[in-house]
């Protein structure tokens, strides 16, 4: 479902235009002044705005111009409408930035064909933005794990030779040991690295949910700036916990994303915070589940946001894409959980992964 923005001064317009786009599917936001544009669409984030030329207190090409001139709105498609087909006002309207635009008296069915073409390119263009991007970072990803894992192979195989010349209480293996069981931990952890990036069909196997929280709140801390507001990460995990049956690198994948979710949250209030990982048992439809819980002390989810934040291409981010919590839910999906939403009574928001238990 897409959001779409209508700007017009005319309630009968703005009826006519809210009857046909809410009978395509779409969620339709309505202002009557231009004046009241920007600060709308940054509530709502369209996926379009509808904007009609002619309004009470400005033109409709001032509004597209400041549109274009917001760095948190300038990528939402813009439909210009005009009361004819004047060749003066489409040009205006282009130079300013409009995407298209549609004459007031056109059929239904043409509106439409336009609303939704402007909405799917961008789709397909940011689509095809982020894919370029993963497909570069899984190149680099692929090159530096390469890198990493032949003198990796030295290192282990070489403390191997060297266990198997020393007798079982011979004092050198204290530090033999500590090089064998880290070399294994760094080589799980390339394999989690590469499966971030990798595409194809998930590879299912047995994993422990401490072990992959505890190490994506290590390579989190270990990747923030420490000159800046201090952001801690606390752990709160049961003794026992049940094993489930995951892409255990894909779901650190989504355990990261979430953190630096969490982690911007605060920082956008601009101080310190913290950020709780606690896993728990729960029993929910005579289902057994692992969940794991991403709160934080920021200033939480709007009740209009916390509605779309699943939805593809949907942020309120300057530079964000739309992808990441989309890509999250879908990832915790093909591992038979879900993933939801929602702001913590006393003041913040959270992220819980659900998991089947195995």
């Amino acid at each position: 479902m897409s959001a779409v923005l209508i700007v017009d001064d005319s309630p009968a317009d703005r009826a006519l235009f809210r009857i046909l786009l809410s009978r395509a599917g779409h969620t339709v936001h309505e202002v009557a002044r231009g004046g009241e544009t920007i600060a709308k669409a940054r509530e709502i984030r369209p996926h379009a705005i509808v904007l009609d030329v002619n309004l009470p207190d400005t033109d409709g090409h001032s509004v597209c111009r400041a549109i274009r001139g917001d760095s948190e709105l300038s990528s939402i498609p813009v439909l210009m409408l005009t009361v004819r087909d004047n060749d003066q006002d489409v040009l205006t309207g282009l130079n300013a930035g409009a995407d298209d635009y549609v004459t007031k008296d056109s059929p239904g069915e043409i509106f439409l064909a336009r609303i939704s073409r402007l909405i799917r390119y961008r789709q397909m263009a940011t689509l095809a933005a982020m894919n370029e991007h993963l497909v570069q970072v899984g190149r680099l990803m692929a090159g530096i794990v390469h890198e990493i894992r032949g003198p990796l192979s030295v290192i282990r195989g070489s403390a191997e030779l060297m266990k198997y010349q020393l007798t079982p209480d011979d004092p050198h293996l204290q530090w033999l040991e500590p090089i064998l069981r880290n070399a294994q931990v760094l080589q799980v952890r390339l394999e989690h690295l590469m499966a971030t990036v990798r595409g194809g069909p998930s590879m299912m196997e047995l994993a422990e949910v401490p072990v992959l929280v505890r190490e994506s709140a290590e390579l989190f801390l270990k990747g923030t700036n420490p000159r800046g507001h201090q952001v801690g990460v606390e752990t709160i995990i049961p003794e026992k916990v049940p094993h489930v049956r995951v892409d255990a690198g894909r779901l650190l994948q989504v355990f990261l994303n979430l953190l630096g979710n969490a982690y911007e949250a605060i920082l956008s209030s601009e101080r310190g915070g913290q950020i709780v990982i606690r896993v728990s048992l729960e029993d929910e439809d005579e289902s057994k589940w692992v969940k794991v819980d991403f709160g934080d002390d920021g200033p939480g989810i709007p009740e209009p946001i916390l509605l779309r934040i699943f939805e593809p291409f949907f942020t309120t981010k300057e530079a964000g894409s739309g992808y990441g919590l989309y890509l999250a839910s879908e990832i915790v999906k093909e591992q038979g959980g879900r993933l939801q939403a929602s702001n913590l009574p006393g003041g913040g928001a959270c992220f819980s992964v659900w998991l089947p238990q195995a």
